[in-house]
């Protein structure tokens, strides 16, 4: 299952145009990635829940063509991390186990030995985790178990923990239904510290070897853009853009579809998504350019959008 309803309120006002799933990286949306990683590694059925700018979800899965079954359940009435598995246990329950994975984050993480990990403890829910120093607040004691969340016991360890940061990625045994409300909105972690509490098996799998970084916000998009292409990559330019003479992309550019850039444009370390038209002679430093945005003159570290910033 991939979780996808979010609101993405502090990537707004991008957020506002397309939901974070869909958000492109290097012109491709974020979602079409995580499905193919799936379709990669062996899944065969998916379900995506959706709630925030729903129709934009459910017209990009319907409109290509996967090597996969895929399915969206709109959610009227948001349901939280929680609430949204509850919602497809009909889709998950048959299943021993199941693949939980949020829509913001891009990961390279072999995800098979996680499962095997799983299935030999045979735990109630595997929590992967990395090492973030920006983000660890998961502990994790010698056995795996998870004894803190947010700083906050979940439940007593005899020796110190390895404190972590949980991925967003989770593979959960169906008999966690048989613990979970019976409907509306509730946060899956907050049931996870509930039931460590009480000694089910809770643990973590630490991923070392990997990528993985979340695009909760606008900062951690550019970094993405930057970790994936590194500073000397070359433009990354979708084949229906135009480029007018005379232009100049230096350092992390990635310019979408149908996008126009006008003659003697300085384009430098920004994202342009699709539709996007620069008039000629400017200059885009460092900003992120939303689908059919009209931009002129000198624009530096911006957010910009057409109901926003643009000429």
């Amino acid at each position: 299952m991939i979780l996808a309803a979010g609101r993405g309120t502090r990537l707004e006002p991008l957020s506002n145009l397309r939901p974070k799933p869909l958000f492109p990286v290097v012109n491709r949306p974020l979602l079409g990635v995580i499905i193919k990683q799936l379709e990669g590694m062996g899944v065969r059925e998916i379900v995506i829940n959706t709630h925030h700018l729903a129709e934009k979800v459910v017209d990009f899965v319907r409109g290509r063509r996967w090597g996969l079954t895929v399915e969206v359940r709109v959610e009227p009435e948001i349901l939280g991390t929680g609430g949204g598995v509850k919602n497809c246990a009909d889709f998950l329950g048959d299943m021993p186990f199941f693949l939980l994975v949020n829509a913001d984050i891009y990961h390279t993480f072999d995800l098979k030995p996680v499962v095997q990990y799983h299935r030999e403890e045979n735990n109630l829910a595997t929590l992967v985790l990395c090492d973030d120093p920006r983000l660890n607040q998961v502990g994790v004691n010698g056995e795996g178990r998870i004894v803190s969340i947010r700083e906050k016991e979940v439940q007593k360890s005899h020796a110190s923990a390895r404190i972590l940061t949980f991925t967003g990625i989770h593979i959960i045994s169906s008999e966690i239904f048989g613990y979970t409300p019976s409907e509306g909105y509730f946060d899956i972690i907050g049931l996870y510290i509930d039931l460590a509490s009480r000694g089910k098996a809770i643990k973590g799998y630490q991923a070392k070897e990997g990528y993985w970084r979340d695009i909760g916000r606008v900062e951690d998009y550019r970094t993405l853009h930057r970790d994936l292409l590194g500073e000397e990559a070359n433009p990354v330019i979708h084949p229906t853009a135009q480029i007018g003479e005379g232009v100049r992309m230096e350092g992390v550019v990635c310019v979408g579809r149908g996008s126009h850039i006008g003659a003697g444009c300085l384009i430098k370390d920004s994202i342009l998504w699709e539709e996007v038209s620069v008039k000629e002679g400017s200059v885009v430093e460092g900003c992120v350019v939303a689908d059919g945005t009209q931009v002129g003159g000198k624009r530096r570290g911006e957010v910009l959008t057409p109901e926003g910033k643009g000429d």
